[in-house]
């Protein structure tokens, strides 16, 4: 596949991934759209680092590195982008640390190419969690399931080795795509390593076909305009749930 061709199907896969969640019945009401199941929002792993500066009422940095769902590329301003939501969220939660999440999101990279920008634009923002989105492109590209394990052990022994914490995204669900890319090689292959690392994946995946089957959003027979204010309250619910599982981990 071609740069150009990569770069049209990660657009079209990124609103169809939106559009995957969005689709369905009814709108509910906003204070349950973004409920997901128990099983989802279990939280079994600490963030030390992130507890200690919470303690301390210290500021907290976090880095989120990803790709055109981090800028939030498909609501149309990385203001609407999951990064953006995380930080106001945690914000809240934290009202004695100073939050600020800094988005690095750069589309169609894989994680070969995220881990190379590491040290300018991970370790150089100083941060205590780095946010790591993460698998889409290397399905996309069809990169070496092996090779893209490798890549993100060594991204974890990156931040281990500098005492930031980790959490890792999992990709966007999408019904159309699925049909098309192999995305279960690759999200085992991310889970796994997470696994060898007692490292948190947010579930992004299963919490967006959960909405997906659910109907939680409508997007049937809707402007240019209407879908991007749609996407933007998806990337508004990840950045939400993302903060919830944080802020759990640093008590």
């Amino acid at each position: 596949m071609t740069r150009f061709a990569i770069h049209i199907f990660c657009v079209a896969l990124g609103a169809a991934a939106v559009a995957a969640a969005l689709a369905g019945g009814p709108l509910r009401a906003a204070a349950t759209e973004c409920e997901m199941p128990p099983e989802l929002t279990k939280v079994e792993f600490k963030l030390p680092h992130v507890a200690e500066r919470v303690k301390e009422h210290q500021p907290v940095t976090i880095v989120a590195i990803g790709g055109a769902s981090t800028i939030g590329a498909a609501a149309g301003s990385p203001d609407l982008s999951y990064p953006h939501r995380l930080q106001k969220a945690l914000a809240k939660f934290f009202p004695e640390s100073q939050v600020n999440v800094v988005n690095k999101g750069v589309p169609r990279q894989s994680a070969r190419q995220m881990f190379q920008r590491f040290p300018t634009d991970v370790l150089a923002e100083d941060p205590v969690l780095v946010v790591w989105e993460v698998g889409i492109t290397d399905a996309v590209r069809g990169t070496g399931i092996e090779e893209f394990a490798a890549t993100l052990q060594a991204g974890i022994d990156e931040l281990n080795n500098h005492s930031i914490d980790v959490v890792l995204t999992d990709m966007q669900f999408s019904r159309s795509t699925n049909t098309v890319i192999d995305f279960e090689r690759y999200l085992n292959a991310l889970h796994r390593v997470a696994d060898l690392n007692d490292v948190y994946v947010f579930p992004r995946y299963e919490a967006m076909r959960y909405w997906s089957e659910q109907h939680v959003f409508n997007f049937d027979d809707v402007s240019t305009e209407e879908r991007a204010r749609l996407a933007g309250r998806v990337y508004d619910c990840i950045g939400r749930q993302l903060a919830h599982a944080i802020r759990l981990a640093a008590e």
